[in-house]
């Protein structure tokens, strides 16, 4: 998500610093706090976070946790000291209660229990939405919360242990493609229903945002039209050109049922997710292919 927004904010000729981990740790304090008072930025958009799919979120719940409750507080405070005029924090679909009615509407926050496989990354987003109350309700700091759904894109992390959906089922169909093999094991039963959309729609939708004071504290972002897994899966086989057999193994577990959010908020201000499924699957395809012929070229 960061890259499509700095790549989307610098062709809007804005001058924008973007950090790697390597140059400021934000879970730092000090650290973020000298980094604030240095550069003193007029927008922050904060999309740093310790990210992962099912199988991530399962093995690592205290990194979850601790890890993004430290990255938010220091942003967030630092943003408040230096005098920041806007900021924007990312919150995700997972904080929604599991068995939330569809679509989810921005009013259903905190109405319900959790989905258990990504707890610890959905509590940390909550407490992120709340400081953020806070700070505003002392006068400290204003900012807007965007909800996204699902997001993919050309930066997306193939790595199958840390990666969400639709980049981990492009790596599995492309592999198994260049490999030759017989089938394609997906995790869980396939019905799960899941809403995507293209890191590049995000990236609008955040420039959309700094630029219309009616946008509400809280947004949800999305395409408002879900998928299920298995019909992600039959997509990216099709396009990849994988024909072999694709195996749903519901020993593991599928997650929250269903995502799909409400984006009548965004949509009544004036903003629309445009790229579509198909065109922004292939294009991942192609970044991945483009990735295992630089690593066989080195």
């Amino acid at each position: 998500m960061g890259a499509a927004v700095v790549r989307y904010l610098r062709s809007l000729d804005m001058q924008v610093i973007a950090p790697s981990h390597r140059e400021l740790n934000l879970m730092n304090g000090e650290a973020t706090r000298d980094f604030f008072d240095n550069c003193r930025p007029q927008i922050v958009v904060a999309c740093a976070a310790r990210v992962g799919g099912i199988a991530a979120n399962i093995a690592n719940p205290v990194d979850f946790l601790v890890e993004n409750l430290a990255i938010q507080n220091s942003t967030f405070l630092a943003a408040a000291d230096a005098e920041v005029s806007q900021f924007v924090f990312m919150a995700s679909s997972c904080i929604f209660p599991r068995n939330a009615p569809q679509p989810m509407s921005e009013s259903q926050l905190m109405t319900g229990l959790l989905e258990p496989t990504n707890e610890s990354y959905a509590i940390a987003k909550l407490a992120g939405i709340q400081l953020a109350k806070a700070l505003k309700q002392e006068g400290r700091l204003s900012t807007n919360v965007l909800v996204p759904c699902n997001v993919y894109g050309p930066e997306d992390n193939f790595n199958l242990e840390k990666a969400h959906v639709t980049s981990a089922l492009v790596r599995k169909f492309v592999d198994a493609v260049d490999e030759r093999d017989k089938f394609v094991s997906v995790w869980g039963t396939g019905t799960a229903r899941r809403e995507l959309m293209h890191s590049h729609d995000l990236a609008s939708a955040v420039a959309h945002v700094l630029n219309n004071e009616d946008v509400p504290f809280i947004a949800n972002v999305g395409t408002g039209v879900d998928h299920s897994i298995k019909q992600l899966a039959e997509l990216v086989a099709e396009l990849s050109g994988f024909d072999g057999e694709i195996v749903f193994d519901d020993r593991f577990p599928d997650g929250m049922p269903q995502k799909v959010l409400d984006t009548s908020v965004l949509a009544n201000s004036g903003w629309r997710a445009q790229v579509g499924l198909k065109t922004g699957v292939a294009e991942l395809i192609k970044t991945y292919r483009s990735l295992i012929t630089a690593q066989l070229n080195n």
